[in-house]
């Protein structure tokens, strides 16, 4: 009887986790990543991007869903010299994106994601004189994420991949994007 009645337990609770990844259900969720820090005797610079995202599973574990891009970086450096250099760039964007869920068990649950995008940067440079730009880019990633389910509806997330951004004429660029956050699973109603 009891190795029933946990049988039955644990049959419930993977139920109630596999259940915020079916139809209808709802994805809130936030990550962060691009951090970067330098310090050294000339220079200096910080950066983070945030990525606010929302979605809805279209089918049992298919999910589509948008992500907006928030970002600030700062670099500063002195040489010693009469020129002081400093540039700051604030970007914007947006992401649509579609992640697949793989079978998996309470409390491990492995995806598979794509999205393209646009995102809008914003530098000001300072050297002896002043100078702003803006650019647009256009980019695609894919990657592969985990969620740890801490309850049936919330799910520490990391997902890393491979990125690319192309700037109109300038080279196209490659790089590794990793993100980490946090994921909020409602149910359907």
């Amino acid at each position: 009887m009891k190795k029933l009645f946990l049988l039955g337990a644990c049959g419930i609770l993977c139920t109630s986790a596999m259940a915020q990844t079916t139809k209808g259900s709802k994805f809130i969720g936030v990550n962060i990543g691009s951090l970067d820090y330098t310090q050294s005797q000339n220079d200096s610079g910080i950066g983070v991007t945030l990525f606010p995202s929302a979605g809805v599973f279209l089918t049992d574990d298919f999910l589509l869903g948008t992500s907006v891009t928030l970002g600030y970086q700062r670099l500063s450096s002195d040489n010693g010299s009469f020129q002081e250099y400093s540039r700051r760039t604030v970007s914007y964007g947006l992401a649509p994106f579609a992640r697949y869920y793989f079978a998996g068990t309470t409390p491990h649950r492995f995806f598979g994601q794509a999205s393209v995008g646009i995102e809008r940067s914003n530098t000001k440079v300072e050297v002896d004189y002043n100078e702003k730009y803006s650019s647009t880019n256009k980019n695609f990633a894919v990657g592969l994420g985990y969620n740890y389910f801490l309850t049936p509806g919330a799910a520490l997330e990391v997902v890393a991949g491979y990125g690319r951004d192309n700037n109109g004429p300038n080279p196209t660029i490659g790089y590794l994007d990793v993100r980490a956050g946090f994921s909020v699973f409602l149910p359907s109603k």
